[in-house]
């Protein structure tokens, strides 16, 4: 979601084809990232900055997404469930299974059907990887329509079959998380409620420890912190009540209509891949312009020829040094991590 130029502004550096050494050569940021203390510096600044910068546009598509994509597979879970016994969702309580059954302790001799369930969906996960290349995280910038609608397909299959084959339901499933994380860079999941209910409980237990430890005596950081968590809060709630709802809607659909309550899921899901279609042809022109954009950024973060072999932590130190200007070795990664935060440089060292 960040244009090149507001990614150097959310490192707070310079374009890095015009740092310069006293007889050395710049180090790309591409290099200098296999050092782990860079690295984990500037991800947590850039992941804080999306969250921060996030154009309301994609904020509102991506909550709707997910609580609508949470509804559709919360349904078929449950629908799944009232008809075969078995969750498709996910893969938890299938492998323990495979366990349970292989020593007799759940339905003896019946592991088959277990195993396929964990391998459909691995499967769909598969299907996903092939349309969508690259762990994108703009919506229009990959075939998410085209997943979307074979979601949603294989649902129908499903039901033209009087929901013979749950395999094929744990293959819409697999396909569809494996969708909504790329599509989310692994911020959502909407087949399965264990990371969300983690993410949650997580987030509102940061936000209670700030609180506790300064009040509301908060700083800028501090403040930007609160945002972050609090929002990943609101959607990883939405997320979790929209699953629990999707399974609600669901078994009374099946109590009413049977296979034919598999229409739900699938008719939300075509609705989502209509909506994506139009939302890429409108903007189309803009898309392609910040993916160019992305691409050129991508080239000059590589350094192109400039990434020679001189050792990880040799690569580190050189590009911190370009970034501060110098400075004593001891105080190089502290100098870096303070930059790229936004915070005042110490006295004595170039900023």
């Amino acid at each position: 979601w960040l244009k090149s130029q507001e990614i150097l502004l959310v490192l707070n550096l310079q374009p890095l084809r015009s740092l310069t050494m006293d007889q050395s050569k710049p180090v790309p940021l591409a290099e200098a990232l296999t050092n782990t203390a860079v690295r984990n510096a500037v991800l947590e600044n850039v992941q804080r900055s999306v969250v921060l910068n996030l154009p309301t546009r994609e904020k509102v598509g991506m909550h709707l997404i997910g609580i609508v994509l949470s509804v559709c597979a919360g349904a078929a879970n449950a629908i799944a469930f009232a008809t075969f016994k078995y969750y498709v969702s996910h893969v938890s309580g299938s492998s323990t299974a495979i366990g349970l059954r292989m020593e007799g302790l759940q339905k003896p001799g019946d592991v088959l059907i277990v195993v396929e369930l964990v391998f459909y969906f691995i499967v769909g996960s598969v299907i996903a990887g092939l349309i969508i290349p690259s762990a994108t995280m703009k919506m229009g910038q990959a075939r998410y329509e085209l997943v979307l609608f074979l979601v949603a397909a294989m649902e129908l299959v499903c039901w033209m079959h009087n929901l013979r084959y749950p395999e094929m339901l744990a293959a819409a499933m697999g396909l569809q998380n494996a969708m909504i994380s790329s599509w989310s860079g692994n911020a959502v999941r909407t087949t399965h409620m264990t990371g969300t209910a983690t993410d949650m409980g997580s987030a509102l237990g940061r936000i209670c420890a700030r609180y506790c430890m300064k009040g509301f005596n908060y700083t800028d950081e501090d403040w930007d912190l609160h945002i972050v968590d609090r929002q990943k809060f609101v959607l990883m709630t939405c997320l979790l009540v929209s699953f629990i709802v999707g399974g609600d809607i669901g078994a009374r659909g099946y109590r009413s209509f049977g296979v034919h309550s598999l229409f739900i899921p699938a008719s939300l899901t075509i609705i989502l891949g209509i909506g994506h279609m139009i939302y890429s042809m409108v903007n189309k022109e803009e898309m392609a312009q910040e993916k160019k954009a992305e691409e050129i950024f991508a080239r000059q973060l590589s350094g192109g020829d400039a990434g020679e072999d001189s050792g990880d932590d040799s690569a580190a130190e050189q590009f911190i040094r370009q970034i501060s200007g110098g400075g004593a070795k001891a105080d190089r990664v502290e100098q870096f991590v303070r930059q790229i935060s936004g915070k005042p440089a110490d006295a004595g060292i170039g900023g």
